[in-house]
C-alpha cells in the first residue's frame, strides 16, 4: 500500500511535542526546520525554528483510518482539511525541501551557489526596498553569510553579510 504525506495542525509552539508523540505511536513525520535569528534586549541568538510554525507532515496510507488518533494526539490539532476531504501533500514539495537540507537538518531559503561569487567580484548589497551599496566579495563565511569589503571614509573595511543580501554587479 503507498503511503502519501500529509500536512498535520499543530498547536502553537507544539509541533516539537507532536512530533515526538506521533513518532511513539510510530508514524513517519517530517517537521522541516529553519535557522532563525532572535534579536532580544541587545542579544542576538540562531535558533531552529519549524519552516512552517504550526505544522508538520505525517506519512500514511489514509487519513480517514487514523483520523481519531491525528486529532487526540497531544501537541496536535488534527489534519489540515476542507470539508471532508484531507488532501495530500505531494511528495515532490517535500522532496525538494529535504533537497535544501544542510548537514545539520535546517533548510536553507537561499542558495548561495545562484551567485557564483569569487574574490574580487563587484557586489551590491541591499540595505532595505531603496538604498544599495556597492562593495567587493571577499570570501563566504558559512553557509549562509559573506565578507565584502567597503569604502567607507577612503578606507576598506571587511564587513560580514548575509549572502542573501547581494547581488552580483
Amino acid at each position: 500500500m503507498t503511503k502519501s504525506w500529509y500536512a498535520i495542525r499543530t498547536k502553537p509552539r507544539q509541533e516539537e511535542i507532536a512530533k515526538l508523540n506521533f513518532e511513539k505511536q510510530n508514524f513517519i513525520t517530517y517537521l522541516p526546520k529553519v535557522k532563525t535569528t532572535i534579536r532580544h534586549a541587545r542579544k542576538i541568538t540562531n535558533a531552529a525554528r519549524p519552516l512552517f510554525p504550526g505544522y508538520l507532515f505525517l506519512q500514511l496510507s489514509t487519513p480517514e483510518t487514523y483520523l481519531t488518533s491525528l486529532s487526540s494526539t497531544y501537541g496536535a490539532i488534527g489534519p489540515v482539511r476542507f470539508g471532508d476531504y484531507i488532501p495530500p501533500v505531494p511528495d515532490w514539495i517535500i522532496e525538494e525541501i529535504k533537497k535544501r537540507e544542510d548537514e545539520k537538518g535546517l533548510v536553507s531559503l537561499f542558495d548561495p551557489k545562484r551567485l557564483n561569487l569569487k574574490k574580487g567580484d563587484k557586489v551590491k548589497v541591499k540595505l532595505n526596498h531603496y538604498d544599495e551599496l556597492e562593495g567587493i566579495f571577499y570570501a563566504q563565511r558559512g553557509q549562509d553569510r559573506a565578507i565584502i569589503l567597503l569604502n567607507i571614509l577612503k578606507n576598506q573595511v571587511k564587513t560580514e553579510v548575509p549572502l542573501e543580501c547581494l547581488k552580483k554587479v
